[in-house]
């Protein structure tokens, strides 16, 4: 991943708070995501950025969002969306406020609807033990 690993925590930070909350599941998974990816930081750079978000305002964390997704490297958008919503279904739940999230996240990193819509489709279809709130 070229994306600098600031930039990347500060949209799986924001994935924390979409639920309220930083639970073992998701702690597990950003350590499996840090062997996976080769960035051993990535944990420690995690909990900076969590510790930076935690009290921001819905519009002051947009804001944050905008300015780090100026500085997401070509091409890796989709898959910064992919992890967020890796990290938010964690806990094996989709709640609608995720994937209202979902969708912002998409639009500040310049994802268009239609493909963000096909990332949700086709995760919701590969995890079978997914719960969705309806």
């Amino acid at each position: 991943m070229k994306t600098d690993i600031k930039i990347l925590s500060s949209f799986l930070a924001a994935a924390v708070w979409a639920d309220g909350e930083y639970d073992e599941f998701e702690k597990d998974f950003i350590g499996d995501l840090a062997e996976e990816l080769e960035l051993p930081q990535l944990k420690d750079a995690l909990d900076k950025e969590i510790k930076a978000t935690e009290k921001m305002t819905e519009e002051k964390l947009a804001d944050y969002l905008e300015a780090a997704a100026k500085n997401v490297a070509k091409g890796e958008a989709e898959g910064i969306l992919m992890l967020c919503l890796q990290l938010m279904c964690a806990d094996a739940y989709l709640a609608q406020d995720e994937v209202d999230n979902f969708f912002a996240f998409a639009d500040i990193l310049g994802v268009d609807d239609e493909a963000a819509q096909t990332i949700l489709d086709e995760f919701v279809d590969e995890e079978e033990d997914l719960i969705i709130e309806q």
